[in-house]
């Protein structure tokens, strides 16, 4: 009877330590305070319900429930209250280690404000085997299209500068180069000083033309001044041409009347008429008759 109690406690302690095991593998804490949350996924890569919830690394909670939702996976889960979710979170599904299976993982980021739980979070996708090996096919035939261009570049190399005719060309162009290079520093270094003649010469070319430059500029102040000058005495003139010829049309002064006078018109008329008159019989008659003036 003792021996069948003391295989019975022993078994019962067997139990406790194993469900215990099981608890905190699962991530259950005795009298921890938790939250619920849900996340939606397009694809949860095998997560299944029970699963652990690392936040950063740490377990601080646990999967409580998988479904559909919308086209989506909603994930429901609990998690340690002391764990805060900020605006830059992220939320994945990952494998800590390779017999340890999927869990959700959480990166709760730092940036405020904090994240909204009462709304389902927004997950990303974790990067599954197949996801993996299509990135590196994809990655390995860009490396092949790079090799394959590279390899065409070095045998066309090789073809351009194995053949001997073009080894020469190449020679002789870098000889040409060298040698250009040189007779030109060669050059520059023997006209220096003419250079340097020539540019002193040239700034002094400057100066004097601006100096000549200024001059035209005092110049040319003068000659619009004597221009202006001029345009007022032309401007006086057509003034006084304007007022005569006013007083012409007006009949006002010498020149009015003169040019006016109908009377004045007939009395010049006769007179020249008397003139005329007078010379001819001095031309016919001489001096020999007495002319009577008056």
């Amino acid at each position: 009877m003792k021996q069948e109690l003391q295989v019975g406690i022993t078994v019962l302690v067997s139990l406790v330590i194993l469900i215990g095991s099981i608890m905190w593998g699962k991530g259950f804490r005795l009298r921890a305070k938790r939250y619920e949350f849900t996340v939606l996924f397009s694809n949860t890569g095998g997560l299944e319900e029970g699963a652990n919830l690392l936040a950063n690394g740490v377990v601080k909670g646990h999967v409580t429930g998988i479904d559909f939702f919308n086209g989506y996976v909603r994930v429901s889960a609990t998690i340690d209250e002391d764990v805060i979710l900020y605006s830059d979170y992220v939320i994945t599904i990952e494998s800590p280690t390779v017999m340890a299976g999927q869990a959700l993982s959480i990166y709760t980021g730092n940036t405020e404000p904090r994240a909204d739980i009462s709304k389902d979070l927004d997950g990303t996708d974790p990067q599954g085997m197949t996801a993996i090996m299509n990135k590196m096919q994809a990655f390995t035939g860009r490396i092949e299209v790079t090799l394959t261009h590279l390899d065409s570049l070095l045998v066309d190399a090789h073809q351009v500068l194995g053949d001997s005719l073009n080894q020469a060309n190449l020679s002789r162009t870098m000889t040409n180069t060298a040698d250009l290079a040189e007779t030109t520093n060669d050059i520059l270094q023997n006209n220096r000083k003419a250079l340097e003649a020539s540019l002193t010469d040239l700034r002094a070319t400057m100066a004097s033309a601006r100096e000549l430059t200024e001059t035209l500029n005092r110049r040319s102040d003068g000659t619009l001044s004597s221009v202006d000058s001029a345009m007022t005495s032309l401007t006086g003139v057509a003034n006084e041409v304007r007022t005569l010829v006013a007083n012409i049309n007006s009949g006002q002064g010498t020149a009015g009347k003169l040019f006016n006078d109908d009377e004045l018109y007939k009395r010049l008329t006769e007179t020249l008429a008397e003139v005329d008159s007078l010379s001819y019989q001095l031309r016919t008659n001489g001096l020999r008759h007495k002319i009577v003036f008056f």
